[in-house]
């Protein structure tokens, strides 16, 4: 009798220790199950949207990059949801390094050209994302005929950038897609004689 109220024990043991082992099991099982859905349910953070005033082309400035800025302190003050990254451009026959500026997650933005001497300074602003404007809502993109009833065109003429329309009041320099114009022709056309639906491609703030 005595041997087998220890054997029962036994069993009851067994069997105990077998169902501990089995709910440590599964609270472990649910807590990794929890943990991997937290993370998948998770949100990721969202970049800061740029605001009207960081995407304006003004007189001497693009967004919050104006001409003359000491290019260290550019650098130093990008805001958030916008990149900066190096790159080189030739620059009569030489090398020069220049900074593309963008928001993030877009793929295009604008080009700061500087000129260094004691320091370096910025120089010219070339933008080429049709979503910076002028405060008369000009962008990559438009028109002729819209840009210059915008900004009244003083002079057009052939520069290294193409052909390209200056409208001094406002310092702005719409650089033009000038494709559909015969080579032979687009040294003499005037701004009254450029086609009205030729598109800007750049703009250049000096």
């Amino acid at each position: 009798m005595l041997l087998k109220n220890i054997f029962y024990a036994i069993l009851l043991g067994v069997g105990m220790a077998a169902c501990l082992s089995q709910n440590e099991k599964q609270k472990e099982g649910e807590t990794a199950a929890s943990v991997i859905e937290e993370a998948v349910t998770e949100t990721p953070a969202q970049p800061t949207a740029p605001s009207p005033e960081q995407l304006q082309i003004g007189p001497d400035r693009v967004g919050f990059v104006t001409i003359g800025q000491d290019i260290k302190q550019m650098r130093q003050n990008i805001p958030s949801g916008f990149s900066i990254t190096d790159t080189t451009l030739q620059q009569e026959g030489m090398q020069s390094t220049a900074y593309i500026i963008r928001p993030e997650q877009q793929a295009k933005g604008f080009l700061v050209e500087q000129q260094c001497d004691t320091d370096c300074k910025v120089w010219r602003l070339k933008v080429t994302s049709e979503e910076y404007k002028t405060p008369k809502g000009i962008h990559v993109g438009a028109t002729y005929a819209q840009a210059q009833q915008a900004h009244p065109i003083n002079t057009v003429t052939l520069a290294d950038g193409g052909l390209v329309a200056v409208a001094k009041e406002g310092g702005i320099t719409f650089v033009l897609n000038a494709e559909q114009v015969p080579a032979a022709q687009r040294g003499r056309l005037t701004p009254t004689t450029v086609p009205a639906d030729t598109r800007v491609k750049a703009i250049l703030i000096y």
